[in-house]
């Protein structure tokens, strides 16, 4: 008995098989976004790595098996400019998140978080201990337009900028000499306890005293909140009209003293976000200045581990992740409006061409048939 294609059994299952496929890829398909700040993040990721390419030709020191990345920012476990030793390893992670050039990007995201502009003018208190984010801070303002006043700490603790050849002082200084950088630092402290250096040994504090560059004001008073005035003081002569304030590590002058810091929100913080954050030293920090005297939102580069989300970390933790690539630079919307389309043009084509077959094979069987009649 003849039977068109279009009524086999065999041809329907196919076509509803292939339906169904049709279906599940446009319900699953997605649509790649670039995400806010694309095109800063390229350039200010390839900033960083440019410098950190720049470093690594010039500076020669042996680098540690745990810098996955291989760009020598994460520094040694204890040296005579090392201010704490730390060997827990959450804290190892954070100072390896902040070595990848993505990391600029991170910060190019926070600054929109934030609403700063181009021409906007920032404060920032910089320690030795995360090089990678100060590099990835500077990477990002120079990229945005972004004016960034800083004071640094010239200790590090471990795992950051602590091995005596390559401190922070000594690493900043080539930059803005090789004019990788626009800005360096107008004032460097010791860091350490009582941001005097404390608990660094007599030889340490020498070798950083004799890095610090003698045409930047050196902040080193009788006890740490001397030093916080004066830094304050160096703030305000600089500008009047600050956008944000930016901590970048543990920084005593920064925050306070004591280990109470820690229990600080990171990321963006505004005076609501700090109501619950009283403790010893705390209203003579300099975050405590800006964030309650003067109201100004604060940028608390710390715990990196929890100031990257999840999905950043998973990503920052491969082994092949690249600049430009990820969900730090894309967004992925449900449904893809091309892919969609494409799905229904085959079905549909898929029906009509096996329809026009069917045709023709009855078009044929009839013409035979009045031929044999």
């Amino acid at each position: 008995m003849f039977r068109p294609q279009i009524q086999k059994t065999s041809t329907l299952f196919f076509i509803a098989l292939f339906n169904v496929c049709m279906v599940y890829l446009a319900v699953n398909s997605e649509t790649k976004i670039e995400k806010l700040g694309y095109r800063e993040k390229i350039q200010a990721s390839n900033k960083m790595e440019k410098i950190i390419l720049a470093l690594d030709e010039n500076f020669e020191f042996e680098k540690s098996k745990l810098d996955i990345y291989e760009t020598g920012l994460f520094g040694a476990n204890n040296s005579s400019i090392t201010t704490i030793q730390d060997y827990d390893s959450l804290m190892i992670k954070s100072k390896l998140l902040t070595t990848h050039p993505n990391f600029a990007a991170i910060i190019v995201e926070f600054f929109y978080d934030a609403e700063i502009d181009a021409g906007d003018t920032i404060a920032v208190s910089m320690t030795g201990s995360f090089p990678g984010a100060n590099i990835a801070l500077l990477s990002a303002c120079e990229t945005m337009g972004v004016i960034p006043i800083i004071i640094s700490s010239a200790g590090s603790s471990s795992w950051g900028a602590n091995r005596e050849s390559f401190s922070w002082p000594a690493i900043e200084s080539f930059l803005y000499d090789e004019k990788l950088i626009k800005k360096q630092s107008i004032a460097y402290s010791m860091g350490g306890d009582n941001d005097n250096g404390d608990n660094l040994s007599d030889a340490g504090i020498e070798l950083l005293e004799s890095i610090i560059p003698n045409n930047i004001i050196f902040v080193n008073r009788l006890n740490l909140f001397d030093n916080i005035d004066k830094k304050i003081e160096l703030f305000r002569n600089s500008c009047t009209d600050y956008s944000m304030y930016v901590n970048i590590g543990g920084g005593a002058s920064s925050l306070g003293p004591g280990n109470d810091k820690d229990t600080l929100q990171v990321g963006l913080l505004n005076i609501l976000d700090m109501e619950d954050s009283q403790f010893d030293g705390f209203e003579s920090s300099i975050a405590y200045q800006f964030l309650k005297k003067e109201s100004i939102p604060m940028l608390n580069i710390k715990n990196i581990t929890k100031l990257v989300s999840d999905s950043y970390k998973k990503e920052f933790f491969k082994g092949d992740m690249e600049i430009g690539k990820g969900s730090l630079f894309y967004k992925y919307d449900s449904y893809n409006p091309v892919v969609i389309l494409l799905c229904l043009f085959l079905s549909l084509g898929l029906i009509a061409s096996i329809g026009i077959f069917s045709h023709l094979q009855i078009k044929r069987r009839m013409e035979t048939h009045e031929v044999d009649s």
